[in-house]
């Protein structure tokens, strides 16, 4: 049974994904410099290609957690354009991404607090790789809420027992928008926040799938 249960973390969160990654942005290879998160003790699952995903092996069925933690949205700005990208405009995407996730689970019936203590998994992202290469018009600015077109985007994903705050499993993407599905050259920060909308929904029917079983 033991052996039944390794590496079930990581294939129930992200099964949703591989599903819905069809409706998101092409994606774009990943490598290990990418990561943020001490991957130490955790293992590559290759089968989840082109996205990493690291698990630890014996880590748990996510049925294993009944509440969740969702921290506050990180950014990594080691690539030196996201450095070109307004302030308040990466605030506000942190902030859309985290109510995102929590709305998405309070709206399944899961609980989502501070507090931790056993039986919590707490949810971390991390967004970087943000590209801006053109501003869009003053015209577009005064439509859309967001000022300057995005061509790129990397989200990472830790999973952490709340109560040992142990890492179970870390995942990475990078998403880059597209030429075709888009009435601009570039996408817009509209399509982060598509690509967030696939993310939470995906976490939350993988966490569905677990309990169902």
């Amino acid at each position: 049974m033991k052996n039944a249960q390794s590496g079930r973390l990581g294939v129930l969160v992200f099964a949703g994904l591989v599903v819905l990654a069809a409706c998101a942005p092409a994606g774009k290879p990943a490598d290990e410099s990418m990561f943020t998160a001490d991957l130490t003790g955790l293992e590559l699952r290759t089968n989840e290609l082109p996205s990493l995903v690291y698990v630890r092996p014996g880590a748990p069925s996510l049925a294993a957690y009944k509440g969740f933690i969702i921290d506050t949205v990180q950014v990594n700005y080691t690539d030196p354009n996201m450095r070109e990208i307004d302030p308040k405009d990466i605030g506000r995407l942190q902030e859309s991404f985290r109510t995102k996730m929590v709305n998405e689970l309070k709206a399944a019936g899961y609980t989502v607090g501070t507090r931790a203590e056993a039986g919590k998994l707490r949810i971390s992202f991390v967004i970087g790789g943000l590209k801006a290469p053109s501003a869009v018009s003053n015209v577009t600015t005064a439509v859309f809420p967001y000022a300057l077109s995005v061509g790129e985007v990397t989200i990472e994903a830790i999973f952490r027992d709340a109560k040992t705050n142990q890492i179970e499993a870390v995942a990475l993407q990078r998403v880059q928008g597209s030429r075709v599905l888009n009435p601009t050259p570039w996408s817009s920060f509209a399509d982060v926040e598509k690509t967030f909308d696939v993310w939470t929904r995906g976490i939350r029917e993988a966490i569905d799938e677990a309990h169902a079983g």
